[in-house]
């Protein structure tokens, strides 16, 4: 739900019958063309039920390098990394699972708190990689990323921290900031309310990004709200929004809202502390830092400030920041960028990957990524 996204979203003018159809055309089958990349690169999808009892589902690439584990955002799933698995493919062995409560990965409500959530990736990396991985989260993965580090640093060799909101979804913050009245609030309220039983119909017209649309909300939201009770298995795609816009609710119909719940009600990082978890975490990072900014109304804009992602490298052993001039979903607007940057934190430190016999030892800075 990015401030970018929203207002590319609300600026869109459609100039001629033909730039209508090609538009509508581009804003409803990005996410069929990109799936068919995916599959072309050698990606297959399976499941694995951990010792917890909860299935994963994750889609699993070639095996063309260290291993690589990516953790998708809050309200998403591993198909929200289809912009980079292509690119990822040619360099690593590439996994990306859905977070339980997303995607067709159990719901497990009662367990959507970092530290269930840390055990359930520590067991996967065990179970189904099976060596050291390069761990890479975006957003509310970011925080389970850390965790997992932290407590399971012979799993973990280096992490890329994507644009994480370190400190600022503590409880004495979190109502000030963008996830917590976008995304949290509507999902307690849906919780406690029996008008609606679609969640997605719910949000759309009660999230906070619809306000940006001003007098098209209300027309925006009569249509998507058709658009579900027509389609109530299928994610909701606008035609008249771009793919970026579209995929910050593309997922949300296999979501379940007592995940985001958790973030209201603060039981996501109950015992989380996070200045103590990044100071345990010696491996290379890179943390990546997306555009922010602070509302006329004093809503956090964004998942950092800068005094933020400043305080975050300090306490991690071996960071650098990397500041990127894009919304909160940097793979998805800069997915070339994101491939390089894995390259990158490969070569930041000596990073061994215990890898298949002929591969054994060092990993060196053969890729070919552009370096800064």
């Amino acid at each position: 739900m990015l401030l970018t996204v929203l207002a590319a979203g609300a600026a869109v003018v459609l100039v001629g019958g033909g730039a209508v159809g090609w538009y509508a055309w581009n804003n409803t089958t990005y996410a069929a063309r990109e799936a068919a990349r995916v599959r072309k690169a050698g990606y297959v999808e399976a499941s694995h039920v951990l010792p917890s009892g909860t299935r994963l589902t994750f889609v699993e690439g070639p095996d063309n390098g260290p291993a690589v584990l990516l953790l998708h955002a809050q309200g998403s799933a591993w198909q929200s990394y289809d912009p980079v698995l292509p690119g990822l493919a040619d360099h690593f062995h590439v996994y990306a699972l859905d977070v339980p409560g997303h995607g067709t990965s159990d719901r497990t409500p009662g367990r959507y708190d970092v530290a269930a959530l840390g055990r359930d990736v520590v067991d996967f990396i065990a179970e189904v990689i099976g060596e050291p991985v390069i761990l890479s989260g975006h957003s509310s993965g970011g925080l389970v990323a850390a965790r997992v580090a932290a407590e399971a640093p012979d799993r973990v060799a280096a992490v890329l921290f994507e644009d994480p909101p370190f400190f600022s979804t503590d409880p004495d913050r979190a109502p000030t900031t963008f996830n917590y009245i976008d995304l949290a609030t509507p999902a307690h309220e849906f919780l406690h309310q029996d008008a609606e039983p679609d969640f997605t119909s719910y949000y759309i017209a009660h999230n906070a990004w619809i306000g940006y649309f001003g007098g098209g909300r209300d027309g925006i939201v009569s249509y998507a709200q058709r658009y579900r009770r027509d389609h109530p298995d299928e994610p909701l795609t606008l035609w008249f929004l771009p793919p970026r816009t579209n995929e910050s609710y593309a997922h949300l119909h296999e979501f379940d809202p007592a995940f985001a719940d958790a973030f209201f009600t603060f039981g996501w990082q109950q015992g989380f502390d996070q200045a103590a978890t990044l100071e345990r975490i010696h491996q290379p990072t890179i943390l990546v830092h997306a555009n922010w900014r602070i509302t006329d109304a004093g809503i956090l804009e964004g998942a950092m400030t800068d005094d933020d992602a400043a305080r975050a490298c300090g306490l991690l052993t071996d960071c650098r920041i990397v500041r990127v001039d894009t919304g909160h979903g940097f793979h998805v607007e800069d997915p070339g960028r994101f491939v390089e940057l894995m390259g990158e934190l490969v070569r930041q430190g000596t990073v061994a990957f215990p890898s298949r016999p002929e591969q054994r030892g060092r990993v060196t800075s053969n890729f070919g990524f552009r370096t800064q």
